[in-house]
């Protein structure tokens, strides 16, 4: 399995990197990548993909550790920081999850105390951290960046933050037609080929073999996503209308980073 991080808002471009304090909700990555990716989150890839985005002082991570699914987790962890804040209750009568409380309170005294801070990078899919995305954007004049799973993510977080990426996974078959098909499309624009849905669908198909269905549903996705415009042309007009294919090399590259 392969991971790719996804710019729902385009973090800053390049330049020096701001100095970055992360806090990471390891309870919500963790049961997400179970339920969708049925594995423990590759912890090395996330780190790699935030630092590029940040020069990063410290990455907390924040979970209720006494929980049996997460018991054994903590050596994992310990693999990229040592910072790991237990945020168990041990109540027998109120079993209520304090991790989000813990996790805003540590935001808040790292705003305090150490002013040097220029960018806030949380991971977690929670709307309940909007308002201080919002607070830490618009009144302390703070960069903040979000990271979530694919379908978990607040849109009301995102909304308030200064840029979000969702992290996607995807197989080996899925790289390898998608990128099939980015190699057509690059193939039919250098020489200046008019590319449509279908006859991509084509062509890819008759250089690289595959199947017609998976290879439409990819082709949609990229156009989803934004990677490719399907824009309505008239070229000809004796031909009339008709749907053309061009692709934002710049952020496949930068995102996608296919074998072209």
């Amino acid at each position: 399995m392969k991971i790719e991080f996804k710019a729902l808002k385009p973090p800053p471009g390049t330049g020096e990197l701001a100095n970055t304090i992360v806090f990471i909700d390891y309870e919500y990555l963790y049961i997400s990548f179970m339920k969708q990716y049925s594995c423990p989150p590759m912890l090395d890839e996330i780190c790699d993909e935030i630092k590029q985005h940040g020069k990063v002082a410290k990455i907390y991570v924040f979970g209720d550790f006494t929980k049996p699914e997460l018991s054994q987790e903590r050596n994992r962890v310990r693999t990229v920081t040592s910072n790991i804040i237990d945020c168990g209750n041990e109540s027998t009568i109120n079993r209520k999850d304090f991790t989000d409380f813990i996790m805003l309170d540590h935001i808040y005294q790292e705003l305090i105390q150490n002013p040097a801070v220029e960018q806030f990078v949380f991971f977690t899919g929670d709307g309940h951290f909007a308002s201080s995305a919002t607070f830490l954007r618009n009144f302390m004049e703070k960069t903040v960046g979000v990271y979530g799973i694919a379908g978990t993510l607040s849109r009301q977080l995102c909304n308030c933050s200064s840029w979000t990426k969702e992290l996607h996974a995807i197989d080996g078959d899925e790289l390898e037609y998608q990128t099939n098909l980015l190699k057509n499309l690059h193939n039919a624009e250098s020489k200046g080929a008019i590319a449509t849905f279908m006859k991509t669908i084509e062509f890819t198909i008759r250089s690289y073999g595959g199947d017609q269905y998976r290879y439409e549903q990819i082709l949609r996705d990229l156009i989803e996503q934004g990677y490719v415009n399907n824009a309505l042309c008239t070229l000809f007009p004796e031909r009339g209308e008709f749907r053309m294919l061009t692709v934002n090399w710049e952020r496949v590259k930068k995102e996608l980073a296919p074998a072209i």
